[in-house]
């Protein structure tokens, strides 16, 4: 069968993040490209190269040895590092290389990798017992229930399977994806933050870049193969497919390719939501985000075990941070948003120019517009509660808590996702992990921080409940000595135990956080209950939306794609500069020459060995005779979002020979519009990483692992 998922097809591969299932249809683009691999096999997830790409949540990995052996970026291990740093050995400033593998350590009990096993077309199941006269909150019921019901037949009496649901076109078509949950997983090498992360924020989204954005992991199972969570006995997975390391990397012009997770995109949304975002959504999450970003600082540059356990954290604010001001400046400096507007009044006209699409779409076109534009008067309301909720290890407890209670009263399949009981241990891994991230002292400046936003409120954004509670402690500073004196939640016995208190009890409960959770719940309980009313009328509208944009697109003889939606995906390119404003070039590749040159205070303060090293780069075996030294960074067209970072970039045998890692400035906003002549990924060459594994024992260990020793 040809879904309609598939159609149209185009040959334009820079744009798009495509789906493993459409290559076969793009097979003599591809080959012209300069792909070898055969298309077919890039479609089956189970077979090489795909069969090596895994999921780690949150970004991309991918298996490359037999020994379970995986490559990712180092900022992608993160929190990794910093679950494993104290103020007296801080491994996420210091990096870890573990010389034997003995001294591999585990990451956590939220460290996880999904291998990807299958994916099926599940779109008749998702919409069964949907009828003609179906009301959009039955509709939404429905396919709720069919979803968990397909995730439920695909993980029962499979411990080791994690399964879901994802959604294409709005909820037109469905694909239900089953992946091997790995619970085990150790680091093996990271670099240290100077190195692997060089240039810091100054550097990020920017070009050239030096950086060493790569860490090894390794993932671990019981003694039979099966996955289990992390003991002492357990051994490395045998992964069915690797791959392999390319210590050649790439030149300028040579085709590559990413298959990886990206997260999420918005170019398919309305030209009235990109309108909202640049008028008001961006600049209120940048203005959260630097005073968040204030006050982390302001901890972890004065104390040890701060900067130890707010590392990763600061490191994600100041992206996110970058990139909200980023899309600010591009909207403000091009006409992006006008050319999307303008695009989008042609398609809405030719839509009305002919009677058949107007008979079709008109009437869906017009209800969804008053969709959208009722879900932007109420876009931002929840912001600063769930931030507050966000910001504190403490109450985000105390909150899982309480929803957990109000889910687990009901029968397990009509409980919200991720308050299932196959959820059970991914919230008690949660907190667990409690013990090794949270800091209390800027903790509490942050809840105070997000109080004061929220007393800044409109009226119709103030919350009886919680403004009860403040009125009842005496206001933000008594409320907040209440809170953090000995708090009950520090004890990881009591934070367990509550996940198994009954709702009465928690309600009952003289808990000043669960107190403060329930009082914000009777907020966001409701701004749930509004969004589900939405979806509903999203199921189906949405849909149709999708139906005239890959209409209009076949019209206009352009690609039409899928947003990102955290699935896998295909994109491929070229390796090539760029010229980020006139009468510039921005070549495609740097150097150890480059990095040397950089070299500085912090956030350029590598190791003066390191430099030295750097030095030599031009008399080294891997130095690149038409750049007369050993390559860093590369560019490339590829298109990528968040959750590609860590994605192995490959040529076009299928081997690794770079990591994605960011985008350009100039691309920065290409979530929302893709511009083909700016937008380009940076990644790491695989020459620089195999270089900087050399200068250590350790490193010299994973070179031999990869068989290049």
């Amino acid at each position: 069968m040809i879904l309609p998922l598939l159609l149209p097809l185009c040959a334009h591969a820079t744009e798009g993040m495509w789906l493993p299932e459409q290559l076969p249809e793009l097979a003599p683009a591809l080959a012209e490209q300069g792909l070898e691999v055969d298309p077919a096999r890039l479609a089956d997830p189970l077979a090489d190269p795909l069969g090596a790409i895994v999921s780690l949540g949150y970004c991309s990995a991918s298996f490359v040895s037999g020994d379970g052996l995986m490559v990712t970026n180092h900022h992608c291990v993160g929190g990794m590092l910093e679950y494993l740093s104290s103020g007296e050995e801080n491994r996420y400033r210091d990096g870890y290389r573990a010389p034997t593998r003995q001294d591999e350590l585990w990451v956590g009990p939220t460290g996880k990798v999904w291998v990807v096993e299958s994916i099926t077309d599940v779109t008749e199941e998702a919409l069964q017992g949907i009828k003609r006269r179906t009301t959009d909150a039955q509709r939404r019921e429905l396919v709720d229930r069919n979803e968990k019901a397909l995730v439920a037949a695909c993980e029962a009496a499979r411990p080791n399977r994690r399964c879901h649901v994802d959604r294409y076109d709005g909820g037109g078509s469905f694909r239900l994806v089953d992946a091997l949950e790995l619970k085990d997983v150790r680091m093996v090498y990271a670099e240290p933050y100077a190195v692997g992360q060089f240039g810091g924020d100054v550097d990020n989204w920017m070009w050239p870049r030096q950086g060493a954005d790569f860490a090894f992991l390794r993932a671990y199972v019981a003694p039979d193969g099966s996955s289990a969570p992390f003991a002492e006995e357990n051994v490395p997975y045998h992964p069915a497919h690797v791959l392999p390391v390319q210590p050649a990397g790439v030149s300028p012009g040579d085709f590559a390719m990413i298959a990886g997770y990206p997260g999420h995109t918005n170019r398919q949304q309305t030209a009235a939501r990109l309108r909202w975002e640049v008028e008001e959504g961006l600049a209120t999450k940048a203005e959260l985000m630097a005073g968040v970003d204030e006050i982390l600082h302001h901890h972890a540059d004065r104390d040890a075990e701060a900067a130890a356990r707010l590392g990763a954290s600061i490191n994600g604010v100041e992206n996110g941070l970058k990139l909200y001001r980023g899309e600010l400046e591009a909207f403000g400096a091009s006409d992006a948003l006008a050319r999307k507007e303008a695009d989008e009044q042609a398609m809405r006209a030719w839509v009305a120019a002919d009677r058949s699409r107007q008979a079709r779409w008109g009437a869906d076109l017009a209800a969804y517009d008053a969709l959208v534009a009722e879900g932007l008067a109420l876009q931002g309301r929840g912001r600063v509660p769930s931030y507050m909720v966000w910001s504190s290890d403490l109450l985000s407890a105390a909150h899982t808590a309480l929803r957990n209670a109000q889910e687990a009263s009901k029968p397990d399949m009509e409980r919200d996702k991720g308050y299932q009981q196959r959820d059970r241990e991914r919230l008690e891994a949660g907190l667990k992990r409690f013990e090794r991230s949270h800091h209390l002292p800027s903790e509490r400046e942050l809840l105070a921080y997000f109080l004061g936003r929220y007393q800044q409120l409109p009226a119709d954004q103030q919350i009886a409940a919680l403004d009860a509670l403040l009125a009842e402690w005496g206001g933000v500073e008594p409320a907040l000595e209440r809170l953090y004196t000995d708090p009950a939640l520090l004890d990881e016995g009591y934070r367990l135990g509550l996940l198994d208190a009954e709702l009465a009890t928690l309600t009952a409960s003289q808990d000043p956080w669960l107190r403060l959770a329930a009082a914000l719940e009777s907020f966001l309980g409701e701004e749930r209950a509004t969004a589900k009313a939405r979806e509903g009328a999203a199921l189906r509208l949405v849909p149709a939306w999708y139906a005239i944009r890959r209409a209009w697109a076949t019209e206009q003889g352009r690609p039409f794609y899928q947003d990102a939606n955290s699935s896998l995906r295909l994109t491929w390119g070229h390796v090539q500069g760029y010229a980020p404003e006139n009468g510039l070039l921005a070549l495609p590749q740097t150097t150890l020459a480059g990095l040397a040159a950089k070299a500085g205070p912090a956030p350029f303060d590598i190791p003066a060995d390191l430099v030295a090293d750097a030095l030599t780069g031009p008399s080294h075996p891997s130095a690149d005779p038409r750049l007369g030294d050993v390559p860093v960074n590369f560019l490339a067209d590829l298109d990528i979002t968040g959750g590609n970072s860590g994605s192995a970039v490959m040529n076009g045998r299928g081997e690794l020979v770079g990591l994605a890692f960011d985008g350009v400035w100039e691309s920065i906003a290409s979530d929302w519009v893709y511009q083909d002549a700016v937008n380009r990924c940076i990644s790491v060459d695989s020459r620089y990483m195999l270089w900087l594994l050399e200068r250590s024992e350790a490193g010299r260990r994973v070179r031999a692992e990869l068989g290049l020793e």
